[in-house]
Order: structure tokens, then sequence, then C-alpha cells
């Protein structure tokens, strides 16, 4: 097999000028070398393991490295030993294969070998998916880096699925991939498990790379994640290659937006109205005359307060439009059993726009706008970003903080309540932003905070058991037509009823007429040149504003005016980059001199002066780790952000 070692020869000086080109070392990796003042905490013997050919990338020692180039190609010239020992070693594995195993060393899931370098070899070069090998893992001290958090991630993942051929470039993915392949928070695979993700893995791997997956700073897992996040994991262990590979090309800007750290546009505040110059003077641009909105709901305007916020919204859209829009508008839309099929059929039905209010949607959006990529998606949600479907949510925080230092002035007791939902992006920064205004007018001030979706036996939401709570942030999207408690700030009367004294409000009308005029006046397209977008606007959008339901003293009433102007003016930091305590007195530091937006909607932390704590995943119920999956606090899960 002289000739097959001639070719394995020139692979591997091909890719000993490409390291050289790169400024890169052109041969093998030395693990003694790499550990040379590393700090290995413990040795785990693996046993005889399959090891994923491609992550086998070095040696363990300095001998015989240089005998082979970075890919683990030969480089000794073919009329040498070594030459002749690696052409006997091809015509064992051609005539009845190579089975002994090799012995390797694994750190942070790379693999090096002591013996069997010229198998590995061999192997690769008939590209062998897997190696077997008696494998010991070295373990190295916890640190701060990120290859570190992901490795020690992926250890406590590969104790529950023995699964070592994925691996990804974030935080995250593995308790991700755990969820996304149907598997509960600490559940073992079975070996049936681990053949069928084997398989997908394989063949998803082949595909993504067939698309050019290697031009981009991503692993095969990190591309999975999103495809897994469109596509059931049942039906995906089902497809065939070609159908993969179908689903993911369609997905490949979803794909893309990962590389890119700007892939995001955030839209805090609504394009002006005018069309623009390029537009006008084009006249061959083909904007629409009459457009076909449709508007999905979970629930119902009867017993929705939420859906009843929109339906505002839209009637205000209608005003503004007229005859100009076809609105279709559907309630009663079930998330998981009939938003696929629903928004398939308004997609085949050439609608223009859709705009689904419920988070628990936004599956069924990515895997029709992923078929459908000429009708326009939007999901009411808030920091998920997808090219394909755009979102929109006002800035809650804002309006927060005025009920907050509302609060802080009726109240007569240093004490306020609160009910949060549930703890998805956005909560935390609201509640924070609560305790501060509270805190802006009583220093002494704390809220105590409770959670909706995870009752607690003797703790009423309606702090009924705290007679120093009188004045409460009650959150309830249900509620009889005719009731005014919808969410908000609220006083206990004491016939233990509820009276609302300043309740935020959502002016669905702004987004709505902002979003289908960028359509019409051309600009929709403008907005986004492939990235994400999100719309997330606030006082100066008038997008939100505050009602007032009990008479208040003209200077409290004059200072929330002034408070709310400096807001809207962006006059007034109401997260100051220092001076900001979580609980347990930890400082909390924004990364520049600012809190980004993207940090306001992952802040996963609670202000020392409130009074309770994020809950724990394993306490909350089925239906609210599902909404966790799509828009929960990674944190809270054990997925760091």
């Amino acid at each position: 097999m002289l000739e097959d070692y001639r070719n394995a020869l020139r692979a591997g000086q091909r890719a000993y000028r490409a390291c050289v080109a790169r400024g890169q070392s052109p041969y093998l990796k030395v693990l003694d070398e790499i550990l040379n003042g590393v700090d290995i905490v413990a040795q785990e013997p693996l046993g005889l393991v399959d090891i994923p050919a491609e992550s086998i990338v070095g040696t363990k020692t300095s001998g015989r490295h240089t005998a082979f180039a970075a890919n683990f190609m030969p480089l000794l010239d073919d009329d040498t030993e070594f030459a002749a020992k690696w052409s006997n070693l091809c015509d064992a594995h051609l005539e009845e294969g190579i089975h002994t195993p090799i012995i390797a060393y694994e750190y942070l899931n790379r693999f090096y070998v002591q013996e069997g370098n010229k198998r590995v070899s061999v192997l690769k070069y008939y590209e062998a998916v897997t190696v077997p090998g008696t494998v010991t893992r070295l373990i190295p001290a916890r640190n701060d880096t990120l290859e570190n958090k992901i490795y020690y991630e992926f250890l406590d993942f590969y104790k529950l699925s023995k699964v070592n051929n994925v691996r990804f470039s974030k935080l995250g993915g593995y308790a991700k991939l755990q969820t996304l392949v149907c598997k509960a928070s600490g559940e073992a695979w079975t070996d049936d498990d681990r053949l069928n993700f084997s398989s997908l893995y394989t063949m998803f791997s082949q595909q993504f790379y067939a698309l050019g997956g290697s031009a981009l700073d991503l692993t095969p897992g990190d591309a999975l994640l999103v495809y897994l996040s469109v596509y059931r994991y049942s039906d995906a262990c089902q497809s065939t290659p070609a159908q993969v590979r179908e689903n993911l090309s369609k997905l490949w800007d979803e794909i893309r937006i990962l590389t890119e750290p700007h892939a995001v546009t955030l839209s805090l505040e609504p394009n002006p109205a005018s069309e623009p110059l390029l537009s006008k003077l084009n006249i061959f641009s083909q904007k629409p005359s009459q457009l076909k909105v449709v508007f999905l709901h979970e629930y119902n305007a009867k017993t929705s307060a939420w859906v009843r916020g929109h339906e505002k919204g839209i009637e205000a859209l209608k005003a503004e439009f007229g005859d100009r829009l076809v609105i279709t508008n559907r309630e009663n839309v079930s998330p998981e059993v009939d938003a696929e099929q629903i928004l398939e059929e308004v997609a085949h039905d050439n609608a223009d726009v859709v705009f689904t209010t419920s988070i628990r949607m936004r599956p069924a959006c990515l895997k029709v706008a992923a078929q459908h990529p000429k009708t326009k998606i939007l999901n009411c949600c808030l920091n998920t970003p997808h090219p394909l479907v755009r979102t929109y949510y006002p800035r809650t925080f804002e309006v927060n903080y005025l009920l907050g230092m509302l609060a802080g002035i009726l109240s007569k007791t240093d004490r306020v309540g609160y009910v949060a939902a549930n703890p998805v992006y956005g909560i935390p920064a609201a509640v924070n932003a609560f305790a501060r205004g509270m805190r802006a007018v009583r220093p002494d001030g704390h809220v105590v905070l409770r959670w909706a979706c995870v009752p607690v036996e003797g703790q009423p939401l309606d702090f009924s058991d705290r007679e120093d709570i009188t004045l409460l942030y009650a959150r309830s999207s249900n509620e009889p037509a005719d009731s005014n408690r919808d969410f908000g700030l609220c006083r206990r009367l004491p016939d233990g009823s509820l009276k609302p004294v300043a309740l935020p409000v959502w002016k669905w009308e702004t987004f709505y007429i902002g979003i289908i005029r960028s359509v019409f006046n051309g600009t929709w397209g403008s907005e986004a040149s492939g990235k994400a977008v999100n719309y997330w606007w606030g006082l100066q959008s008038d997008a939100e504003r505050v009602d007032y339901y009990e008479e208040l003293a003209g200077g409290t009433r004059q200072l929330l005016n002034i408070i709310e102007e400096n807001l809207r003016k962006h006059e007034l930091a109401i997260f100051p980059s220092g001076g900001l305590y979580a609980r347990g007195h930890v400082k909390m530091v924004p990364q520049g001199d600012t809190y980004t937006p993207k940090e306001l909607m992952e802040m996963d932390w609670l202000g020392e002066c409130v009074e309770g704590a994020l809950p724990l995943y394993e306490d909350l119920d089925v239906k609210t780790r599902g909404l966790m999956e799509i828009n929960g606090l990674g944190s809270l899960k054990g997925m760091p952000l």
C-alpha cells in the first residue's frame, strides 16, 4: 500500500504548508508541553472508549511527533522504515481491520495518543469516524477561562450521556442539548439514546460541513442546537441526509448569526415615519398597497387582560391604515397543539405579516418561518433573536421604576410586596427597577418578592399573611373583562380585596403601527440587512405609560411627572454603572461604562434590598419549564448566559 502512503504524505505536506502559512506549528500537538504549568486535580480512567477521530489532535510525548503533520498524516519520506510500517498497517486494516485499541489521554475533551500514533494516522486516512482506545481523563482545576467552564459543563453532561463527540463554543450548550433530546435534567441516557444521537450527529455534521460549516467559527454542535430548536428531535432522527441538508440550508442565516457578535439589530426607538429617499427615487420599488395581517393569541379577550391589551392595539392599527389592511384575528391558539398548523395555513394563504402574542408560540414561529421566508413573522417576547422571526416587547423596567417610587411614597411601612410571573428575560430587571424606585424615596425600603409560578403554602400572592404589607405589585393576566385588576401597583383593603393604585399600560398600537408602517414605506428590509431584529421600545417611544387610579397629592404627581420626563430623555440612569449590589452585598459592575441593553435583558440577579430569590428550576411545573426553555434565564438552569 505504498501508493496510499504517498497519498497520505501529500495530504500531510499540504497540511504542513497550510499551518506554516498561518503561523501555526505544523506538527502534532504535544500534551506534555500543553500541561506545563497546568494544575491537574484528578486522573480518571475511562476504560475502553470509542474516541471521535476528529477529537484526536496530538500525542502524549514529544517523541516522533514531527513524523506527522497536524492532521496526523505522515511527513517522512516513502523510503523510510516508518513508511513501510505505515503501509503494513494499511494492509492489516483492509484485510481484517485494526482492532487493537490505542492508549490515549483526554484533556479538555481532546485526545492525545500515548501508544498507536500510526494506527490513528491510518484510520484517519481512511476517514474512520471513531478509533477504539483505552483512555485516561486528566481534569484541570477550575478557572475562569471559557474553555475550562465549557469543559466542566461537558463533564456533567458526560456523566449522564457518555457522549463525547459533540462540542460547543459557548456556555450552556450541553444543558440545552439535554433538554432538546427530550431528557430531563439529571436523566441518564440509555444505549439506544446514544446510538440514535450518534447517528443523527454524524449525519448532521456531514451536512453542516457540506454546506460550508468549516468556514464558520462554530462547531456542528452549535448548529445542531439551532436546528433542534426548530425541528423536533424525534423528526430529526427519522430524517434522511437530504432532508437534513434541505432543512439546514433554510436555517443557514440562523446558524450564521451565532458567529457575528453584532448580528442583532436592537431597535430602541421607532424609525422616522418618512419614506427613505432611495425608495422614493426608485420607480421600480415594489411597495405593497395592501397587507394581509394575522394575529394569533394563546387565550381570548374575554378571559385574558393580556389579549385585551393587544386588541386595543389592533383597533388602533385598523384606525390608522383602514382598508389598506386585511386583518385576521385568531384566539385560543394552543402553542403546542395547533400553532404550527395555523401558521402554515396563514402562510399558505399568503399572509404578509403575522404577529404572535404568546412567547410559547416561538418554536412554531421559527419552524414555519424557515419554510415560508416571504411571510414576515413576529413574536411578542424579549431577547430571543433570530433573523427569521423578529421580536417586540416594551422596556418594562422603566415604568416599574415609577411604580416603585410611588410605592415608596404611599407605603406606611418599609415593606412592599411584589408578585412576579415567571423567571424569564427582563423580569429581574423589572423587579430591581421597582426596588430602586422605592429606595429613591425610601432608603430603608425592601421589596418582598413572591412568584406566581411557584406557589408556597402559607405565602399567598396577596400578602394577606403580612400585616406590614398593604401595597403590592400584583400580576394576573386572566381576569374578567370588567376587572381593573390587570397588573401593577395595588392596595389591599381591609376586606382583602385589591384596589388598583397605578397600572402599567403596554401600548401595543405603537409597535403595530410602527412595524406595519415600516413594511408599507419600505424600511422593513433596511432595518435588518440579514440580521435579527428586536423591537424594544419604551417611554420615549410612547410604547408604555402609567395610569393612576388614586388621587395623588400634587407634589407626588409632579415628582413622578418630572422623573418620567427624565426617563424619556434618558437623563436618569435607573441602573448606574457603580454602586449596585446584589443579594449578599455582591457588587455588580457592567462590562462598560453603563449597562448595555443586552445586560439589562439578561440580568439574572436581584438587588440586595429584594427579599426573595429566583425560583429553582426543579420547583417549576412542566408548563413553566417549557416557557423557560424558550425564553428563560439560562443561569436558572445551570446554563450561564
